[in-house]
This record gives structure tokens, sequence and C-alpha cells, in this order.
């Protein structure tokens, strides 16, 4: 089922008004907030936390949906399966602590394979980062801690020839089920249909899924929601069932789209406007990064004793793996600036500018540095998601609970403001080439500045002050918003 929001309606226009035909076949960051890849920039069982999980499928077709939790460090995959949602289906749940790491449990109905429900935990592996698969960084359980969550559409699920849609679709009622799970399980067993032919009862995938997250504290009382970014234009029309993949599989992933064009949206200082460019890649995995490319990050924070606020924010470089990741690539690419364990073992480090300001614009003078340095890289974010602190100290992070963290010390009297993290190439030392990504399209080259990142920002209150002595806590999230620079030789790009 194709839809038209008001929104996509309106770039259309825009994009036809620019000359801009092919924007269907383009890879473009929803605003909608749907699409046919979610990204959930971060998941924490750390510090008692769980984080619960929700992806909604707003179409009257069936989805097949490949689901896959990678740790922070490396992205490395701690577990995948396949997901079957229903018309009009809802899907849901938690990332929990299992023993020394994590794991995935659910009790919604929806057809998953292999099948888990009834609240059992499915503990999540270490096998893509230990024995032959290790990657100079930690081998143990605890990595799968805390990292991020992918979840890409496979294709539309059809009646066409074994009745698959009918099987996976819930009873209609409260609490229904759907009829025959069993059968999709048993599609994807030896000698089941879909080991035979992948593209049985599969038709083309078309989007309309969108997810959140909520990184609940139990003990503490306190819940940060986000929303999942959703990915639109991931498949150029008509491409259909060879991304239905059996359960296990590392495809499809976030580098196998069938576009490498990206539509993004420009400031051009010239005009004083924002246009519309399509940018051509040689690989899809670039068209996605260029989506997400930011030269600046800002948000906001607080660390008032007084109210006693903590602040933690997430970065994470969804796309950063197929840069660095030595069993993807012998060497670095460009935009990011090291292979991972290059240099530091269970690192890959990309050197950043900060800088803050109090609520009535001051700033220090004196160069803001992370404290203590991570690692000998000093000012740097090293692994693919990972969370920055304020004025925090110790092995891990007082609000996430993480354990990959760079702190910054704020001077006397900045409590709270707001901050700038920054990765221009202008303002930092790296490789020639790195924080760039140029696309190779004909009619002129658009190069984007700074690195693929998304995120947010979590602040947790505790307030002492509650009638009859009741201590009370409370949490709010903001994602954090960008500066994003591209240009055309001396032009904006278009």
């Amino acid at each position: 089922m194709k839809r038209t929001s008001l929104t996509t309606a309106v770039i259309a226009g825009l994009a036809g008004v620019a000359g801009i035909t092919n924007m269907a076949g383009a890879v473009n960051l929803s605003s909608d907030g749907t699409g046919s890849v979610l990204i959930y920039p971060y998941y924490t069982v750390n510090n008692n936390n769980n984080t619960l999980l929700t992806v909604v499928n707003t179409t009257a077709e069936g989805k097949a949906v490949k689901v896959r939790f990678l740790e922070a460090r490396n992205s490395r995959e701690v577990l995948d399966f396949n997901l079957y949602m229903s018309p009009f289906d809802v899907w849901t749940a938690s990332v929990t602590a299992s023993g020394a790491g994590a794991g995935v449990v659910t009790n919604d109905h929806s057809c998953t394979v292999p099948s888990f429900t009834g609240g059992t935990v499915v503990p999540f592996r270490n096998n893509a980062y230990a024995g032959s698969n290790a990657d100079t960084g930690p081998t143990d359980l605890s990595r799968t801690r805390e990292g991020y969550v992918e979840l890409i559409e496979m294709g539309t699920v059809t009646n066409a020839t074994n009745g698959s849609l009918s099987a996976i679709t819930h009873s209609g009622t409260p609490g229904g089920t759907p009829a025959k799970c069993s059968q999709v399980v048993g599609a994807w067993a030896s000698g089941g249909y879909w080991t035979t032919n992948s593209t049985i009862d599969i038709g083309a995938p078309d989007g309309g899924l969108f997810g959140t997250g909520m990184i609940v504290n139990v003990g503490e009382g306190t819940v940060a929601g986000y929303s999942a970014d959703a990915i639109q234009g991931f498949y150029v029309g008509g491409v259909a069932a060879a991304q239905h993949t059996a359960p296990g599989s590392v495809l499809p992933n976030i580098a196998s789209g069938s576009s490498n064009v990206a539509y993004t949206f420009t400031f051009n200082p010239a005009t004083g406007t924002v246009q519309p460019a399509t940018t051509t890649f040689t690989a899809s995995r670039d068209a996605v990064s260029a989506v997400f490319m930011v030269d600046d990050i800002y948000n906001t924070y607080e660390v008032d004793p007084s109210t006693g606020a903590s602040t933690e924010w997430v970065v994470n470089f969804p796309t950063k793996r197929f840069y660095v990741d030595p069993a993807i690539t012998a060497a670095v690419i460009p935009p990011f600036d090291e292979l991972f364990g290059a240099s530091i073992d269970g690192a890959s480090c990309d050197p950043v500018a900060l800088s803050y300001r109090d609520r009535e614009e001051a700033t220090t003078t004196v160069p803001v540095d992370f404290s203590p340095p991570p690692t000998v890289a000093g000012t740097a974010l090293c692994w693919e998601a990972q969370v920055v602190t304020f004025n925090q100290t110790g092995s891990s992070s007082t609000v996430l609970g993480s354990t990959l963290t760079a702190n910054i010390p704020l001077a006397t009297g900045f409590l709270a403001g707001w901050a700038d993290i920054g990765f221009d190439p202008g303002k930092v030392a790296v490789a020639a080439g790195a924080h760039q990504l140029t696309g190779t399209g004909s009619a002129g080259n658009n190069t984007f500045f700074g690195l693929p990142a998304t995120g947010f920002n979590v602040q947790n209150y505790v307030n002492a002050n509650v009638s009859q002595g009741v201590l009370a806590n409370y949490s709010a999230l903001f994602t954090h918003k960008y500066l994003r620079k591209c240009t055309n030789g001396a032009n904006a790009c278009s």
C-alpha cells in the first residue's frame, strides 16, 4: 500500500520545483517518522535500567522484518532474528539484564523465527567478537549490556502461494494470536519453502514502520522515551524479495539498500534559504551515511546540585562499522578517521572539538577537553555508540550506566547551559579526506562535512523536598540538534 502524507507531498513539490525527479529512489531521513528502516540509537541494561522497544506496522500489509541488536563498541551483532508482523500490528520487547550480559524478552504474540515468547529471556551472544572473530576489544558478555538496534523491512508478506499472510495474522480480538506461527517457523526449517525459495509469498518492501524506545529504571522511578530514526527510500521501487533472508543472517543490513542516492535539505547561505539536494554515491552505505551527516551536535546540559541534576548525551554513529571494522574493510574509509584497533585496542577514535556556554551566553576561555582523556587519542569519540557526561567521575555513567564514556569537566559557574560537539575538518586534526563524504554525481560533487551521527540527551533530576519526606526522581529526553554543512565547490549543494 502506498501512502502519501502532507509532509511528503510538500517535499515532493519542492523537489519538482528544484528539478529533482527521482526522490522516490533516494534515501532520506523521514520527517514523518515512518520508513522501511528504523534505528534505535541506544539500549542499556546497566545501572538497573531496562530498555523497552516498540515497532508499529501502520499498513494493511504483512511485514517481514529483520531485527538486529548490536553492541556499542564496534557494532558487532549480538542477536538477529526475523519478525513477521500482521497488518496494523505492534510488536514489543524489553532488553534486560541476563547473567553477565543482556538479552531480549517479550510476551508479544507476533510471529518470530526462531520462535520465542512467554517471558523467557533470550540471552545476547558474544560469538561475533570472541574467539576467531575477536576485534581487539573485550570478548566477554558484559560488552552486550549496551548498544543499539536496527530494524530493516525485508518485504511484504502475501498469500500468493502458501498463505503466509493468513498464518501470521492475529485473530483481531483483544489479545488475539496469529493463526499459525508454526507455518513460518517451518518455512525456514530444513526443506521448508523459504529455505528453497525465500521469495514465496514475499512482495516488495514499501515502508510504513515506526518505532519507539524507553529507558526505564524501576528502582529510580524514571523513564526516558525516544522515537526511532526512520529511513525512507532505502529500496528503489520494485526491488523485492531478494532481501528476505534466513533468521540469523547478517543481511540485510543498513549498507545493503538498493539505492545509492541520498536526498537531503541543505542551507544556502547565499540566498538564506533551505533547498533540497540529491547526491549520488558509489555505495548504498554512503547514501545512508549522507542523511545522517552533521558538522556539529548541539544540546543542553544541567548539573546543578540544587536540583540533583545529571546530564548524559548518547552519540551514535549508525554506519561507522562499514568504514572502520577490519572484518569489513582492510583500510579506514572516509568520513571516519581510523580503523578499529589500529592504534588503540577496542577503539576507533575520531577527534572532536568541544565548547559550551551557560544560559547567559558566557563561555570559558580555557580549552575544553574530556576528563580524564578516554584514550591517548585525546579529545575524541572512540566507539560506535557512547555516552558523553558532564562533571562526572567514575568508571560508569550515573544515569545510563555506560562504560563507554567521555566526560566534559565544566568550569566553575557553568552548571547549566548548552554545548557543542564539532566534527568539521577545519576545526579538528584528521587525516586528509576524513570527516568528509563526497558524492560522485556527474552534475557536480556534493561534499558533506562531519560524521554520520544521531542520538539524544537524557537529564535526570532528584527532588528531595517532596512532602512527607518522599524522594522524587524525574527524567527528560531531548533529541540532538545539528548543524549540517554541505558544499559543491564554491556553491551550496543542490
